[in-house]
């Protein structure tokens, strides 16, 4: 089968496509003949070597998928070949891949293989449940997969004020088309002051943050009183810092936020909200798409922000 593989962490020409073996399945595992791997911004935290998760290469790239189940292990009952599904592989970039039962989500068939892949809309629903009573929200990173989502589920929960801040003049009209209440360009230099126009003397009751370096410390200043700013990426590779005189005055709070923390049960409750809003086209994607073997160029566009919502790898049926 054909693979995406790679012999060391680095750039993204380190990705190459290759001939493996197809996998078999354990006990507790499925093979599924993969038709769509979401390209998440962890992923190139992997490829890179900031995730370290890589014990040995050669090595095919995990990631989530979403497929065809083909075949199960000898202790699988609940799933059987055909039935489409998504979830996370740990060889995910390949034409086949195994997958632990356990993580596994099974999709309608009103939901096409590229919408399925769920973790950036888990993500925003995970980063919208984390506080409550808020009227006002504010996402930097809004034009991409997660933030995207993020504007769509704010608006579907009738959230008052979607504040959203992208990098360009297009990105804005796209998020402004999803529901945004506001749209700024963060490449402007009065951005914060736009921001800060917008919520008035009030400030912003829930902040979400991707971006990291110095970015957190000036949101802080447009946070309200009581107000939660929420840092779940960091595409600028750079440490932040946050003035605790800010958020002492304000009663306000700064955390860290993962969708690999959600417990079980939870995420299985939201996996049925999401998939449900997907079947029924109120949560939508903007899907760039790439064959798997411009997995690089893939990785490259998602690393420069040259796209807009969900980037995918497809493999021919």
């Amino acid at each position: 089968m054909k693979a995406v593989t790679l012999h060391a962490y680095g750039a993204p020409e380190v990705l190459q496509v290759a001939e493996l073996p197809m996998p078999h399945p354990a006990p507790q595992e499925v093979i599924v003949k993969v038709q769509a791997v979401a390209v998440n911004y962890a992923d190139l935290l992997v490829r890179q070597g900031v995730y370290p998760m890589i014990q040995q290469f050669p090595a095919i790239l995990p990631g989530e998928i979403s497929g065809v189940i083909t075949a199960t292990g000898s202790e699988v009952q609940h799933l059987q070949p055909g039935q489409r599904v998504s979830g996370y592989a740990p060889a995910g970039y390949a034409a086949y891949a195994a997958m632990p039962v356990a993580g596994v989500i099974v999709l309608p068939e009103a939901v096409v293989p590229a919408q399925g892949l769920l973790t950036q809309s888990l993500t925003a629903q995970h980063l919208l449940e984390q506080t409550s009573g808020y009227r006002s929200v504010v996402i930097t990173a809004a034009g991409g997969g997660v933030g995207s989502q993020v504007v769509q589920l704010a608006r579907i929960k009738g959230i008052p004020q979607i504040i959203a801040l992208t990098g360009s003049a297009a990105k804005q009209q796209y998020v402004r088309s999803l529901g945004a209440t506001h749209a700024i360009n963060y490449r402007d230099s009065d951005w914060l002051q736009q921001l800060t126009n917008i919520t008035g003397p009030q400030g912003a009751d829930l902040i979400l943050d991707a971006t990291g370096g110095d970015t957190p410390s000036r949101l802080v200043t447009a946070l309200a009183v009581n107000g939660t700013l929420i840092i779940y990426g960091n595409s600028s590779a750079q440490p932040s810092s946050v003035n605790p005189r800010e958020l002492i005055m304000k009663s306000a709070r700064v955390v860290g936020s993962t969708v690999y923390n959600i417990p079980p049960v939870q995420r299985q409750q939201w996996t049925d909200y999401l998939v449900q809003l997907i079947a029924t086209g109120q949560l939508t994607s903007k899907v760039n798409s790439y064959p798997f073997t411009e997995a690089a160029l893939a990785h490259q566009d998602v690393e420069n922000r040259h796209n807009t919502g969900k980037t995918v790898l497809t493999f021919p049926d």
